[in-house]
C-alpha cells in the first residue's frame, strides 16, 4: 500500500495513518500477546533506535526545517514499531518463514505488479521517466529498485531451503527473478553494486553458501540473458510503448518460467542427498572463489589497464560530474553523478558542526547555498553522510548503535542455519550498501520491510520467557501514547489543511484546529493564505509561516509573491532578495526580482 497507493510518497501526511497502524499492532501484541524477551543486544538496537529518533526530533531546535525534522523522527519510530512486531512475535521457524516469504512476496509481487500495469495498460509510457528507466511505483527508479531488490535475498534463501514445500520454494525462486528483473527495468546503479557486494558478503559469511549458490546461479541464468530487452526502453523514445511493453511480457514470463524451474530444482533436490564431507569440501571451495574473485578484480584490474593512474583519475572526474546527457544503450555505463557534491557539502556541514550537526532535514537548504549543481535534492543520498551533516557524531553513534546489535544477531544466526536470520543478514548487507549511496531511509515503503526483515531475523536469539505482564502493559501504553499523541495529531493537522484548501465549509475552523493539532507546521498557513478572497488577507499567515520557517526558500518566496500580488513592492524586494540568499541562481526568483525591478 505505501508503495502502490501512496507512490512511496516521503511526506509524513501520506504515511502517518500507516505509521498509526502499526504503533496500535505493537499496542495489541503487548497488551493481548504473550511477547517473549528479546536477547539484550536486540534490546540495545531497539532502544538506540529510539534514542535515535528522539536526537532527530530534538533537532527541530536548530533544524532550519523543524516540522521536517520532526517528521523525520516519527518516521524512524515507525520503523522502531514495525521492528519491535516482529522481535516479539516470531518465535519458530515457521513463523520466521512466514515473515520472510511476505518481504520476498512483496519485492517481487510488486515487481510483477508493475509489469502487468505497463504491459496491458494503455499507456506504458507513464510509468517511466523520460529516459525510459522504470519509476514505478515509487516514482524514483532507485528507490524503485530498492523496493523489488528488498525481496530478492529472502527469495534466494526460501528457495534454498530443503525443508518447505517444493511449491512454496518455486514460488520464491519467481519471487527472485521478478525482483532481479524489476531492477534491470530501473537500471539502477546502486543496486546492481549492492547486489554485488552483499553477494560477497553473503557467500563469505554464510555456511549455507552451497545452497544459497543454486538458486543465485538459476536467477541469474535466467534473467541475465533477457538484459537486452529489459533495459531496451532506455533512450527509446517514440518506440517507448512497444520497447516498454515488451519489458514487462518478459519480466512476467521470466517470472513464471524461475517459479517452475524452482519447483523442478526443489522435487529434484529433496531426492539427492550430499554426504557432509561433500558438502564441506564444495562449501570451503565456493569460499575460496569468492575470495579468489575479491582478490582478482584489482590484480586484473592492474594487469589489462595500460596506465591504471590516468584511468582511475578519468573515472574519478568522471562520478564528480552528472553526465550532460546519455547516449547509450543504457544508463549502466554512465559512471557520472551528482552523489559527490551532495556527499561534500554533508560532509563540510558535519566538520564545521561536528557534534549535532546542522538539524535533521538542514542538508536541503544547506545544498541551495553551497552547491556547484543545478539540483535540488532534499537529501545527501546516502544514509550514513545524512546522519553526519545533520545530526553530528551523536546521531551516527545512535544510528550505528541501532543496527549493528541485531544485525550481529543475525550473523549469528546464519551461522547456526537460522533461515530468518540468514534473511535477514542478507537483506541488511544489500539494504545497507545500497542506503549508502540513495535516500533509502526516507522512503518508508523502502524502509519498512527491511526492518522486519531484520527483526524477524534478530527474534531467533530470544531468551524464550514471556515477558512481566508489568512490564508489557507499560510498553504497550507508551506504544498506543506514541500512535495517539505523536502519530495522529500532525496526520489530522495535514488531513485538515487539505479539507480546507479542497474547498471545507468551514476553512477557519479547519486551519485553526490544524495549528493547534501541529504547531510546527506551515502548511495550515500557507493554505490559509491559498484560501484568503483578497491578497491583503494572504498576507499576515504568510508572515506568520516566515516566521516559522526564516530560512525555508519555499516560504520566503511565496511571501514575496504575496506581497507582489497586494502591491507591497518593496516588501516583495525586500522578500525576494532574502529567498536569493537562501538559493542563489534560483532561476524563479531571478525572473520574479527582475520582473519587479523592471517596474520600479
Amino acid at each position: 500500500m505505501l508503495a502502490w497507493a501512496e507512490t512511496g510518497s516521503i511526506s509524513a501526511s501520506d504515511w502517518l495513518l500507516y505509521a498509526i497502524f502499526a504503533a496500535l499492532l505493537l499496542t495489541l501484541v503487548l497488551a493481548f500477546g504473550t511477547p517473549t524477551a528479546p536477547h539484550r543486544a536486540a534490546t540495545a538496537g531497539l532502544v538506540a533506535l529510539v534514542l535515535f529518533a528522539v536526537w532527530q526530533a530534538a533537532s527541530a531546535a536548530w533544524s532550519p526545517l523543524p516540522s521536517l525534522a520532526r517528521d523525520d523522527g516519527l518516521l524512524t519510530l515507525f520503523y522502531v514499531a514495525a521492528f519491535a512486531v516482529a522481535l516479539l512475535t516470531v518465535r519458530s521457524r515457521l513463523d520466521g518463514a512466514l515473515v520472510t516469504a511476505a518481504v520476498a512476496a512483496t519485492g517481487g509481487g510488486l515487481a510483477v505488479a508493475t509489469a502487468l500495469a505497463f504491459r496491458y495498460g494503455a499507456h506504458p509510457g507513464v510509468y517511466f521517466v523520460d529516459n525510459g528507466r522504470l519509476d514505478w511505483p515509487i516514482t524514483y527508479p532507485n528507490a524503485d529498485a530498492a523496493m523489488f531488490l528488498v525481496g530478492l535475498w529472502p527469495g534466494l534463501v526460501l528457495a534454498a531451503e530443503r525443508r518447505l514445500p517444493a511449491v512454496a520454494r518455486g514460488l520464491a525462486l519467481g519471487a527472485a527473478a521478478a525482483a532481479l528483473a524489476g531492477w534491470l527495468l530501473t537500471q539502477s546503479k546502486g543496486g546492481g553494486i549492492a547486489l554485488a557486494v552483499s553477494a560477497a558478503i553473503v557467500f563469505a559469511v554464510s555456511p549455507s553458501r552451497l545452497r544459497l549458490l543454486v538458486p543465485t546461479v538459476l536467477a541469474a541464468a535466467l534473467v541475465g540473458p533477457q538484459f537486452g530487452p529489459l533495459t531496451a526502453p532506455f533512450n527509446a523514445g517514440p518506440s517507448l510503448a512497444e520497447t516498454a511493453r515488451h519489458g514487462g511480457f518478459t519480466l512476467i514470463w521470466l517470472t513464471l518460467a524461475a517459479s517452475v524451474v524452482g519447483l523442478v530444482y526443489a522435487l529434484v533436490d529433496r531426492r539427492i542427498t550430499v554426504p557432509g564431507r561433500v558438502r564441506r569440501v564444495a562449501g570451503a571451495f565456493v569460499l575460496v572463489i569468492v575470495i579468489a574473485a575479491v582478490i582478482a578484480a584489482p590484480v586484473a584490474f592492474f594487469t589489462t589497464v595500460a596506465h591504471p593512474g590516468g584511468y582511475l583519475q578519468d573515472k574519478w572526474h568522471a562520478f564528480k560530474h552528472a553526465p550532460k546527457s546519455e547516449s547509450g544503450s543504457t544508463h549502466f555505463i554512465s559512471l557520472g553523478s551528482n552523489r559527490y557534491d551532495t556527499w561534500r557539502v554533508a560532509f563540510d556541514e558535519f566538520r564545521r558542526h561536528p557534534l549535532a550537526g546542522i538539524g535533521e532535514r538542514g542538508f536541503a537548504p544547506a545544498y541551495l547555498v553551497l552547491r556547484r549543481t543545478g539540483e535540488t535534492p532534499v537529501r545527501a543520498h546516502s544514509v550514513e553522510m545524512d546522519a553526519l551533516g545533520e545530526l553530528g557524531i551523536v546521531g551516527l553513534l545512535l544510528l550505528l548503535a541501532g543496527l549493528v546489535p541485531p544485525i550481529a544477531l543475525c550473523i549469528r544466526g546464519t551461522r547456526r542455519r537460522e533461515l530468518a536470520a540468514t534473511a535477514g543478514f542478507a537483506t541488511a548487507a544489500y539494504w545497507l550498501v545500497h542506503a549508502s549511496g540513495d535516500w533509502n531511509w526516507n522512503v518508508p515503503a523502502v524502509g519498512l520491510p527491511f526492518f522486519i526483515m531484520l527483526g524477524a531475523g534478530a527474534a531467533w536469539a530470544g531468551e524464550g520467557r514471556p515477558l512481566r505482564a508489568r512490564v508489557t502493559l507499560s510498553l504497550a501504553g507508551l506504544a498506543a501514547a506514541v500512535a495517539l499523541f505523536a502519530f495522529a495529531p500532525p496526520w489530522l493537522s495535514a488531513r485538515l489543511s487539505q479539507h480546507a484548501l479542497e474547498g471545507s465549509s468551514s476553512p477557519a475552523s479547519d486551519l485553526r484546529w490544524a495549528r493547534r493539532l501541529d504547531p510546527l507546521s506551515v502548511q495550515p498557513y500557507l493554505v490559509e493564505a491559498d484560501v484568503a478572497r483578497t491578497a491583503a488577507a494572504a498576507i499576515p499567515p504568510l508572515q506568520k509561516a516566515a516566521r516559522k520557517q526564516p530560512r525555508s526558500v519555499e516560504v520566503r518566496f511565496e511571501l514575496a509573491l504575496g506581497y507582489l500580488r497586494a502591491k507591497r513592492t518593496r516588501a516583495a524586494l525586500r522578500e525576494l532578495h532574502a529567498a536569493l540568499r537562501l538559493e542563489p541562481g534560483a532561476p524563479a526568483i531571478d525572473q520574479a526580482l527582475r520582473r519587479v525591478q523592471r517596474r520600479q
